[in-house]
């Protein structure tokens, strides 16, 4: 029977936090914007401005707390095996590179459509959605990919080893 100290429970923790975010930045990038924007889809608009306005308070806190959270399991393990120790170590780097990322791309502009008036809409707003759009896709390819390195670390470490 496997025995789950409390670091193979952080460990675990860990990666359910970031699937989930995974999962949830996957899904409006696949599914919830191309559905708001299919034709006419100015009426869609209001609910546009809910999810920007939701995802934009939770998202920064969520985020944050993967970034510190994959930075205290990579300081708590760091003597484990140089491959779990380097998967981690990238999967801390992508993350502060999402972070920074989002801040610089994707933020910005959710903050203005929070801020558009329906009847006042900017003559670019079909644009700036369109980028929005582009900038999330990096960033859930850049997700995706500090997700596998995180997996990857703990296949690779004694936890998940055992």
């Amino acid at each position: 029977m496997r025995c789950f100290s409390v670091l193979n429970l952080f460990f675990l923790a860990v990666i359910v936090s970031t699937a989930l975010l995974l999962g949830n930045e996957f899904s409006v990038s696949a599914f919830v914007h191309p559905t708001l924007a299919r034709k006419d889809h100015r009426g869609f608009l209001p609910a546009i401005q809910t999810f920007a306005s939701l995802f934009g308070t939770v998202m920064p806190f969520w985020m944050g707390a993967t970034l510190c959270a994959h930075a205290v399991l990579l300081v708590a393990t760091w003597g484990w095996s140089w491959r779990a120790t380097l998967l981690l170590l990238a999967s801390c780097i992508l993350w502060i590179g999402i972070v920074v990322f989002s801040v610089l791309g994707p933020v910005p502009i959710n903050n203005q459509v929070r801020a558009w008036i329906l009847d006042a809409l900017p003559a670019d707003w079909e644009a700036q959605r369109r980028r929005w759009d582009r900038l999330n896709a990096a960033r859930v390819a850049l997700v995706a990919v500090a997700f596998v390195c995180l997996i990857l670390a703990y296949k690779n470490s004694p936890v998940g080893r055992s």
